[in-house]
């Protein structure tokens, strides 16, 4: 598949897109690195530089796999029920073919309003990534839920309390782009004298 690449940071942010599948090329490393130095540049209030990035090789990604397929299973009424078996290891199967997952975290804070400034910092250390990865031509999709809380999860990560899992970023090059409208600006805005 050929792909135009976006030219300006308008086309770059109005083009991208969550990217539900991925080639099998792998993301090298360094791409990933480089990526990761790109998401260090959002505003953060009082630089606290509260994230921390999981970059997941070909074991993690395995093991972070039957993660969420334990945490897909203990949402279901009765996970032994016949036909889930194999949905939930198409979950493993899925998650190890992602040519790259990078988790973000973030630090949480003992004053609430530093606390949640460092989370939206986060997110848009993510976003940053995002955006940079779409003008390479590299997709993403971003995921958050309830399987950020999971303890097993949390275990995985070694994640001490007062940090939060802010989303998981799926990386790869786009097997499909979506065309998905918006909804105009002018729709959503108020001007106010």
């Amino acid at each position: 598949m050929s792909q135009t690449l976006p030219r300006t940071v308008i086309d770059v942010i109005t083009t991208r897109r969550s990217i539900p599948q991925f080639r099998s090329d792998p993301i090298p490393s360094d791409t990933i690195a480089r990526l990761l130095e790109v998401a260090v540049w959002v505003p953060n209030h009082r630089l606290t530089e509260p994230w921390q990035f999981f970059v997941l090789g070909e074991k993690s990604k395995r093991r972070f796999g039957e993660i969420r397929r334990d945490f897909r299973a203990s949402m279901l009424p009765n996970p032994q029920a016949a036909g889930v078996q194999p949905a939930l290891q198409k979950v493993v199967d899925d998650t190890v073919r992602t040519p790259a997952i990078v988790i973000f975290t973030s630090q949480g804070h003992d004053d609430p309003e530093l606390r949640e400034e460092n989370y939206w910092s986060t997110f848009g250390a993510a976003y940053a990534f995002m955006l940079a990865a779409w003008s390479e031509g590299i997709g993403t999709y971003f995921r958050t839920s309830a399987f950020r809380d999971y303890p097993p999860l949390r275990e995985f990560l070694h994640l001490p309390p007062d940090t939060r899992v802010i989303g998981v970023l799926y990386v790869g090059y786009p097997a499909v782009v979506p065309q998905r409208p918006r909804t105009s600006a002018a729709e959503k805005t108020v001007w106010m004298d």
